[in-house]
């Protein structure tokens, strides 16, 4: 069994996890403008030079909020999913200097972020559009289960860079309001920065990674079709030894636009006789590509850590062919198997199912308290102890 040992997240919504899930029970979110009109949600404060050292602060950040040692960080693998790379730091260098992109090689996030850590074991740096953090994730699951690592740390990173911004405005499919899953009038996405970890592990904790199922579809490049999505759940559903009635919710990928949104409710209908509560998270932080694997996962946890399930907010008028009626209200979370959705360009598609267990709280009967999920007060005393200074 791998456990969610810790985690942590910068996004649009706020600095901590805890931050930007508080924000989203408020409703507190809402897309800057760019020069160019298009709308992007933007991590505040944020420097074109900061890219690697925003990197190593959610790695610490998620490396103290598991509680481990140097000794942990000598034998744990790196996984880094990502769709931007180096763009955001490529795009900057060429502003300066007046000069062509650099070809550069995307290892070097995984090297740098080693180095500064500590970090000694395997590393791993996964590009697959929007699956990239997800699959991130069930590829470290897989490792940890075989027991070639113990535990791994994976990391998702998106950061604005203009060559995806221009891409999803070539292709009309950037929304020109606000995202609205599943609704009659959507007209798009809006794309967003973020950057997220999550140490996982064989200490039993509140969230389990149960199962999870990557397909590719080769029928389009950028049309998924509802049979594969439809196959990807229900794959990862099986792998769970569970039946799709035990889901106690889905977690859509839902980006708002007209194909993508048709497909997967399609693919849901196919599957799920009754259909269990469904929301969408990226009209909260946008989408953020690359991360969302992992950031929409630890929104997630940390909403449900914070006593509820987000509604699924612009949601007004029901469009027939989806026929999904998203949550409308925050709801309690509830024990049990959740599936998260995650479907991108080039056909790469993947499904987690996570479990969902209350523990024990602390106290005089000598349970353990669940501390992962905090804000770093010391991150650069812990990196100094992390190398041996």
């Amino acid at each position: 069994m791998v456990y969610i040992e810790g985690y942590s997240l910068i996004s649009s919504l706020g600095e901590s996890a805890k931050d930007s899930a508080k924000a989203i029970q408020n409703s507190h979110t809402e897309p800057i403008i760019l020069k160019d009109g298009n709308r992007f949600y933007n991590i505040k404060n944020r420097q074109e030079d900061d890219y690697y050292d925003l990197i190593e602060r959610i790695t610490q950040e998620a490396i103290e909020s598991a509680n481990l040692t140097p000794e942990d960080l000598s034998n744990i693998a790196l996984f880094v999913g990502t769709c931007s790379a180096l763009l955001p730091i490529n795009e900057a260098y060429a502003k300066i200097n007046g000069d062509a992109l650099r070809e550069l090689d995307m290892s070097t996030i995984n090297t740098k972020i080693s180095h500064r850590l500590g970090i000694k074991g395997f590393s791993s740096i996964i590009s697959t559009a929007c699956t990239s953090s997800s699959n991130a994730l069930l590829q470290a699951k897989e490792m940890i289960e075989s027991g070639l690592v113990e535990k791994a740390i994976v990391v998702g990173v998106e950061l604005y860079n203009e060559v995806t911004l221009k891409g999803f405005e070539s292709f009309m499919l950037l929304s020109k309001e606000r995202m609205r899953p599943f609704d009659s009038r959507r007209d798009g996405v809006i794309l967003g920065e973020a950057l997220s970890a999550l140490v996982l592990g064989k200490t039993e904790g509140e969230f389990e990674i149960v199962s999870g199922s990557i397909k590719v579809d080769t029928t389009s490049i950028t049309s998924p079709t509802p049979t594969n999505l439809s196959h990807v759940m229900r794959e990862a559903i099986s792998q769970a030894k569970i039946e799709p009635k035990d889901i106690v919710l889905i977690k859509t990928h839902s980006t708002s636009t007209r194909q993508n949104d048709d497909a997967e409710s399609k693919a849901i209908h196919m599957l799920f006789d009754t259909l269990p509560p469904i929301t969408g998270l990226k009209p909260y932080i946008g989408h953020t590509m690359g991360a969302c694997g992992t950031s929409e996962l630890v929104l997630l946890i940390e909403a449900i850590r914070q006593g509820f399930i987000p509604k699924s907010i612009n949601f007004q008028e029901q469009d027939s062919e989806c026929n999904i009626i998203p949550l409308e209200h925050t709801i309690e979370p509830k024990e049990g198997y959740y599936l998260l959705n995650y479907f991108g360009f080039g056909g790469n598609n993947s499904s987690l199912v996570i479990k969902y267990s209350k523990l024990p709280k602390l106290g005089t009967d000598g349970f353990s308290l669940v501390t992962f999920g905090t804000k770093v007060s010391d991150s650069k005393k812990f990196c100094k102890m992390s190398n041996g200074v």
